[in-house]
């Protein structure tokens, strides 16, 4: 085991906790100990708090976005109605099917 993996286990042990995040300088988890945050490799300190996970409320954000790409949907409709040219028509209908698609994956995603 090198030194780095023991380090690492030692401040398990020691009551540390390993954070999600990942330091900028080297890419290794970050540690939470008294307080502080810091790498375990570089140890260096860093300012970041470790804040408690955000509840996602997974309905509203559905809701948004269906609402979303409803809206953009209307308006990609007025535009289809304006334009002939086919260029046009073909990036238009591009959008349209794939705003299509994600209002159906929200669909489906609501629905579990």
């Amino acid at each position: 085991m090198n030194d780095h993996v023991k380090r690492m286990a030692d401040l398990l042990r020691s009551g540390a906790t390993m954070l999600q995040e990942t330091c900028p300088n080297c890419n290794s988890p970050l540690f939470k100990f008294e307080g502080k945050v810091f790498c375990a490799n570089c140890e260096s300190p860093l300012p970041i708090t470790a804040e408690a996970p955000k509840i996602v409320n997974l309905d509203a954000i559905v809701s948004k976005l269906t609402s979303t790409i409803l809206s953009k949907l209307e308006k990609l409709n007025d535009k289809v109605n304006k334009t002939s040219r086919p260029n046009d028509l073909y990036k238009l209908a591009k959008t349209i099917l794939t705003l299509l698609r994600a209002l159906d994956y929200l669909k489906r995603l609501k629905a579990r």
